[in-house]
């Protein structure tokens, strides 16, 4: 298709051009989301949302077993990925605002992303992140973005639907549908074009459409304000290309937005998804599914199908049923289950920012421990504290919580200042003090480890004057 030739519109209001595709003008219809938002739905885009792979997140919850901790959490990947098509149609009515990339920018390009941003969750299951910290830690486990891109394709014969989606792709939006897989995904040829590396990026950056929304949606049905502290308005009015013209940049004007947007991302962190009862439930959720994976004999495949066709409840009553009685995965996933709620309780928290010389050092072993290693020191914890306590506790009494190793670094984002000469670009966090400080708390103190017992276990621990020396002294001599 050749370039749009668009008088970008004034605002991002709804509404727009005639030269625009119509879902980012005048579309046909509106679905309502959480809170307050519609959002514009054209034919095209409905037969892809009534697609049964797109409709079975309505049965995925956005958050896993957060809403043991927050009762409203129990939204659903299908709102989220409305939310964020929504999201995606404000980035781009922003960006077409300067009329060099609204010169630029095809019809194709703005459908691209637009697709990418509706399915970019495609391939979530049931307690996914939970399955994949499992791979960051040596398992096999299916990563949702490699899952949701064979379901495009139709390669999972329980989700092609009537068609896979990837002809409804070819055929209704006029796109690529492998492309539009490479923006969802990441996965870029080397050889990108500046173009999808700036689509990628609406998607996927310091500052996206993805985080826009989950930000404000989990706040909201979370029932917290953080992921809400910053002018929506002016970040996206600031929005502009970098220096290198290959990804999201911010406008000088926009740069409090800014701050506000990476410190809301970041109090979300600290006080809501990484709350330390949060992390108990996760903790169990992931200690339960990795001693399940350690003795199944089912392949890869065979997992992925149960996972596809199972929602979280059922997905947890499933591994029930599949492990036998006394074993770890039955007993952490019986405080989680049933109409139970018994989450473990902490007996040690360790951060880098503790001054403790031997916390520190306690911090680091654990930190890069293999899972293998990391289930020996709970043994050895367990017989160690099961001698001073005077009985044997359950080989799944003790869980370490370990923090997510993919996030030990913080994306940056380019600030755009004017002036005589044309353009000075520099990082948000070399001129914020908030955005570099974020960055440092993040690391050293919202990324905790946690060692946490079954309540009633915790409470006899926490009453042992020598418990710490126990378990400190265990850790460091690991």
């Amino acid at each position: 298709m050749k370039p749009l030739n668009a008088h970008p519109p004034e605002g991002i209001e709804e509404g727009g051009a005639p030269d625009l595709p119509p879902e980012l003008g005048a579309a046909s219809g509106t679905i309502r989301i959480p809170e307050l938002r519609n959002i514009a739905l054209t034919p095209r885009v409905q037969r892809v949302i009534d697609h049964p792979a797109f409709q079975r997140l309505r049965s995925i919850r956005q958050l896993g077993p957060t809403h043991l901790v927050y009762p409203g959490a129990v939204h659903t990947r299908f709102e989220h990925s409305l939310g964020v098509y929504g999201c995606t149609q404000w980035f781009l009515l922003s960006l077409l605002r300067d009329p060099n990339i609204a010169s630029s920018l095809t019809e194709q390009d703005m459908m691209t992303v637009l697709a990418a941003a509706l399915l970019h969750d495609l391939g979530h299951y049931p307690y996914a992140h939970s399955l994949e910290a499992l791979h960051l830690k040596g398992q096999d486990t299916p990563r949702h973005e490699e899952v949701g891109a064979r379901i495009i394709r139709g390669e999972i014969d329980a989700l092609r639907g009537p068609e896979p989606l990837s002809e409804i792709l070819a055929r209704d939006w006029e796109v690529d549908p492998e492309r539009v897989i490479c923006i969802c995904t990441g996965n870029l040829p080397e050889d990108a074009s500046s173009t999808d590396r700036i689509l990628r990026s609406i998607i996927s950056g310091a500052i996206d459409a993805d985080k826009m929304d989950y930000l404000e949606r989990d706040a909201h049905h979370m029932g917290v304000a953080y992921g809400r502290h910053y002018d929506r308005q002016r970040l996206l009015a600031s929005l502009t290309l970098n220096q290198a013209e290959d990804g999201i940049g911010i406008a000088a004007k926009g740069k409090i937005s800014a701050e506000m947007f990476i410190f809301s991302r970041y109090t979300m962190f600290s006080e809501a998804y990484w709350h330390h009862t949060v992390r108990s439930a996760s903790a169990m959720v992931e200690s339960a599914l990795a001693a399940f994976y350690s003795r199944s004999q089912r392949s890869p495949e065979e997992m992925l199908g149960i996972l596809l066709t199972h929602h979280d409840d059922a997905f947890m009553e499933w591994l029930i049923e599949q492990s036998p009685e006394g074993s770890a995965t039955r007993h952490l996933l019986g405080g989680l289950t049933g109409w139970n709620r018994s989450l473990y309780k902490r007996v040690l928290t360790l951060s880098r920012v503790y001054l403790e010389e031997d916390k520190q050092s306690a911090y680091d072993r654990i930190y890069h421990m293999s899972h293998g290693e990391l289930f020996g020191l709970v043994d050895r914890l367990r017989v160690a504290l099961s001698s001073a306590l005077g009985h044997p506790l359950h080989p799944a009494s003790l869980i370490f919580d370990t923090p997510p190793r993919d996030k030990d670094k913080l994306e940056s984002i380019e600030l755009i200042y004017p002036n005589a000469r044309g353009q000075r670009h520099y990082p948000l966090h070399q001129l914020s003090r908030i955005v570099s400080g974020v960055q440092h708390d993040f690391i050293r103190v919202v990324k905790k480890i946690r060692l946490f017992a079954e309540p009633a276990i915790a409470r006899r621990i926490k009453a042992l004057p020598e418990a710490e020396d126990i378990i400190m002294g265990e850790i460091l001599a690991s």
